[in-house]
């Protein structure tokens, strides 16, 4: 986000480039067609209606999961509305093209992370505040489970969370603050199942030794 210039009423300026048309991976707009916004679809009554439809039960449905990654990564729950926010507009904008996916929830996983990103960057530092911090650690219970001793260890492994790679943060996130099954993690993120278990093994193991503990078992499990 360019922080310089306030657009559609957040903090931000271009969107990221949406899609292309015809189901494929590119990442710009496509050229031969018009913006399609989520509160003025062109087109046909009944179409529009379908659209509005399906836009805002896609995003009722997957918000939680942008929610829960910028919460972990910005920390402040004013600036993450903010970015779900600016999430949404790029979706609304787009979203016919979007449909065109394999996996919509994926393209729009992308997206998101890539909104925190820019908001991450911006940021002299990350104010991490104490609603945010104590919910994220909880969510961690049963994973990190008897090995909480202190605020200090919990300290350690929220910084270790942020230090994961993408991959294993983006699992990290998906699995144990939301609970989402491997299979909607896959499906969110364009991975196979095997390699998802595989993100979570190494995850587990960077943040064990991170702890300083031999092992951190998934007390939830992975299926």
């Amino acid at each position: 986000m360019d922080r310089s210039v306030r657009t559609l009423g957040h903090r931000g300026g271009p969107a990221p480039a949406g899609p292309r048309g015809g189901g494929g991976r590119g990442d710009g707009p496509d050229p031969g067609h018009d913006e399609v916004h989520a509160d003025g679809y062109t087109g046909p009554e009944n179409a529009n209606i379908r659209l509005k439809l399906a836009y805002s039960a896609f995003c009722e449905t997957h918000e939680p999961a942008w929610r829960a990654l910028a919460l972990t990564r910005i920390g402040n729950r004013a600036d993450v509305a903010l970015v779900v926010e600016a999430v949404k507009e790029d979706l609304a904008r787009y979203w016919a093209h979007v449909l065109r996916f394999e996996e919509p929830a994926a393209y729009a996983w992308r997206l998101a992370n890539r909104h925190v990103a820019d908001w991450v960057a911006g940021e002299q530092q990350v104010e991490v505040e104490a609603v945010t911090f104590a919910a994220v650690i909880g969510a961690f219970k049963d994973v990190a489970n008897g090995l909480l001793h202190s605020e200090a260890d919990g300290v350690r492994l929220y910084a270790a969370i942020l230090e994961l790679p993408d991959r294993q943060r983006d699992v990290v996130v998906l699995r144990y603050l939301l609970g989402l099954h491997v299979k909607v993690i896959g499906a969110y993120l364009g991975r196979p199942v095997a390699t998802v278990h595989s993100n979570l093994r190494h995850a587990r193991e960077r943040l064990a030794k991170r702890l300083g503990v031999r092992e951190l078992p998934d007390r939830g499990g992975e299926q």
